[in-house]
């Protein structure tokens, strides 16, 4: 709801420091230094003398547009403006295959932590609201990839479809995704959020964390991870959720205790037998649910270890910005071609979806600046809604003058096309409308719509 917005501390403004990330960004491509990270467990891969070195390696990958592996190459040399360029396909799979995924996440590390140590990020009420969820991501039917994803099998197909596990977090007020964690289809989904979690710690962000999840999290051990952590927590529990603990509640909004009984140990005991002895030392639990219903009539429980200065129904509208996430996922599966992975080998899908991730923070980041630009024009034009970019065209305009942004050797020159391409943005903007309904409907609909075509 729109109270939520009032208690978000905005954060300072540099003047627009997406420029000064670019730039850094631009320069650690070329640091020698990166090699170390882009080889393959320790081979002496990406030695100077390659026909295409590492930097042309890594900016190939992040401007990638869904198109044949010839393609791609032949557009990346054509706006490096060197077309006599002779690398085969072959050369820069093989090429692909010894480089490290992990450098993606590394450069995506580095970009956020400009941000993230600077006292720009927004915050709800001190906190970095985060949101954390698992989507399936469509994978290319490789045998290779069926062994490292697994399928997701239906009555219809011995095999199935290729799917990974993807677990994303993301920051909500800053539109920015922190990690993404791509495993197995049947991986754990609350081991992945740890995961999650860690990487942020990794990043040495300052401030205190607020993550908010969806059913299929509130399990006793996750719980007690997240407090050994110290991380604060807001999420939804299914209606057999602590059925017996939750009859005994006294009002609408209570504390409540989980005993670690023997039942509930011999559980952990088998799965975490490193948390087993911890929590039977500590014997109960103590969470905070609150319920409310829906429009609809269905009940909304929410569990959280927030003080009780949070009013109940600001829970609830601060659990329905975890809807962000969500919209997200579709960002990046259709308007970012994030599925369409270079080859048939796992290191691909790792490295695509990497760099994907990586390519749509530096989009949002400009759209930040952009987005607040609207939105105080819209305001001075006394708009019924507030302004904002429309992101499928900031993607198109990014993908198209990426490649020269970042292959761009004088900081002057960069900049000025940073300032242009935030201005284009800012020509194609949409109103912000909230979502009508906080139930979710099923839409079956064409492949090709009309109100959602490819911007690239």
């Amino acid at each position: 709801g729109s109270f939520l917005y009032v208690r978000i501390q905005a954060g300072v403004h540099m003047d627009k420091s997406y420029k000064r990330r670019f730039q850094k960004f631009s320069e650690s491509l070329s640091d020698p230094e990166l090699i170390n990270y882009a080889r393959q467990n320790g081979k002496n891969t990406f030695s100077r003398k390659r026909k295409m070195p590492l930097k042309d390696m890594l900016l190939c990958c992040l401007s990638k547009k869904g198109l044949t592996t010839a393609f791609e190459l032949r557009n990346y040399f054509k706006e490096k403006g060197d077309l006599s360029m002779q690398l085969s396909i072959q050369g820069y799979l093989q090429q692909r295959k010894r480089l490290n995924p992990e450098i993606f996440p590394y450069l995506n590390r580095n970009y956020l932590m400009d941000f993230y140590h600077s006292d720009e990020p927004k915050l709800w009420n001190g906190y970095l609201l985060v949101a954390i969820d698992g989507s399936k991501a469509e994978v290319p039917n490789s045998r290779e990839n069926r062994e490292t994803f697994g399928n997701s099998g239906n009555q219809h197909s011995e095999t199935g479809q290729v799917r990974a596990l993807v677990s994303g977090m993301y920051d909500i007020l800053n539109h920015f995704y922190l990690d993404i964690e791509i495993e197995h289809i049947s991986a754990s989904e609350n081991e992945l959020a740890k995961r999650n979690l860690k990487h942020l710690r990794a990043m040495g962000t300052r401030q205190p964390v607020l993550a908010v999840f969806d059913r299929g999290y509130p399990s006793l051990e996750f719980i007690d991870f997240l407090e050994t952590e110290g991380i604060h927590y807001l999420m939804r529990l299914s209606s057999n959720d602590y059925k017996v603990e939750r009859k005994q509640m006294q009002s609408a909004d209570d504390k409540v205790i989980l005993k670690h009984s023997s039942a509930r140990l011999q559980k952990i005991r088998k799965k975490h037998p490193e948390r087993y002895e911890h929590m039977k030392k500590k014997g109960k639990t103590t969470v905070r649910i609150s319920r409310s219903t829906l429009p609809s009539g269905n009940e909304l429980s929410l569990m959280t270890n927030l003080p009780d200065r949070v009013a109940s129904e600001e829970l609830a509208g601060l659990y329905y910005q975890r809807w962000e996430i969500e919209k997200k996922y579709h960002t990046l599966k259709n308007k970012m071609k994030f599925e369409s992975v270079t080859g048939k080998s796992s290191v691909y899908v790792h490295q695509d979806f990497w760099a994907q991730v990586l390519v749509y923070n530096m989009i949002q980041d400009i759209r930040n600046s952009a987005d607040e630009e609207a939105m105080a024009s819209g305001q001075k034009k006394g708009n019924k809604y507030p302004m904002h970019t429309n992101e499928n065209i900031a993607i198109g305009l990014f993908k198209e003058a990426m490649l020269k942004l970042l292959l761009e050797q004088e900081d002057k020159k960069r900049v000025q096309k940073l300032n242009e391409l935030q201005a284009e943005m800012e020509r194609y903007v949409v109103p912000k409308r909230e979502r009508p309904s906080k139930e979710r409907r099923k839409n079956i609909s064409n492949k090709y719509k009309n109100n959602q075509k490819n911007s690239f």
